[in-house]
């Protein structure tokens, strides 16, 4: 039985799929090139598993920092909203603090009531205190220091939407 060779299409094909995340065995079973065949094509070309979605997330996340970062609008409402989160996780432990030194049982209902209140508290200190952290973080970034975004929403894709960014990187670096 004669060996069958890929063609182009389907190495370029096997490529994406690689670097998009697929597992070699079933990129071996859509396109019905052997495992071996496909580790030597990956090894030769430098794909890596799922190196396409981190180049488009990084892509992606440097895009935001810079529109983040360029239009000094968008920096005065960020830091605005950073001064009202630190105001306000002030003013709650503040109104926490004074409310925990009132929590004392003289019976085991109390006792119950007083291990809810410091339930609420615990997590109420641990709300601002996750607060905190972010808006330094996004403080840091605004200032200027290198650092990641806080939070990055990730969504799936579709076909059309790669292809128009590797373009659009494509113009970029040309």
């Amino acid at each position: 039985m004669p060996k069958k060779t890929a063609i182009p299409e389907q190495v370029a094909q096997a490529l994406v799929m690689r670097e998009a995340g697929y597992s070699v065995l079933s990129i071996s079973q859509k396109l019905g090139i052997s495992v071996r065949s496909l580790q030597r094509h990956f090894a030769e070309h430098g794909a890596k598993k799922g190196i396409l979605k981190q180049e488009l997330l990084d892509a992606a996340r440097a895009e935001l920092m810079k529109r983040v970062l360029s239009d000094d609008a968008i920096r005065e409402e960020a830091a605005q909203l950073i001064n009202d989160d630190l105001a306000h996780t002030r003013h709650l432990r503040g109104l926490m603090l004074t409310a925990s030194e009132q929590l004392h049982a003289s019976s085991l209902k109390e006792a119950v009531l007083v291990m809810r209140a410091a339930a609420a508290y615990s997590t109420a200190i641990k709300n601002t205190s996750d607060t905190l952290r972010q808006t330094m973080r996004v403080e840091r970034a605004l200032v200027g220091a290198e650092t990641e975004m806080p939070e990055l929403l990730i969504r799936e894709m579709t076909q059309q939407e790669v292809e128009d960014l590797r373009e659009e990187q494509e113009a970029q670096e040309t």
